[in-house]
């Protein structure tokens, strides 16, 4: 297993990123909306959407992404196509 953390500043981005993420198959997703200490605990998104979270007034959201060692790259290349940096 392998992981990797990503940089959104839009929710639509993240929001696409996440759906193609989801198709490829990858193990896990966790969202930290914003970087502030006072936010919430990352939130696993494989059973769920984004509904529940208000990302809009964070200035960016992390996204940490768990794959299969043999999948990183494909899933590195699927967040940069939608805005993702990653880190």
């Amino acid at each position: 297993m392998e992981n990797f953390t990503a940089t959104f500043r839009s929710e639509h981005d993240l929001q696409q990123a996440i759906d193609a993420l989801r198709k490829q198959g990858v193990v896990d997703l966790q969202i930290e909306p914003g970087v502030e200490p006072h936010q919430p605990m990352p939130v696993s998104l494989l059973g769920g959407g984004l509904s529940h979270l208000s990302i809009a007034e964070s200035p960016a959201c992390l996204l940490q992404v768990v794959v299969e060692s043999s999948r990183i790259r494909q899933a590195e290349d699927t967040v940069t196509r939608f805005g993702g940096s990653v880190e």
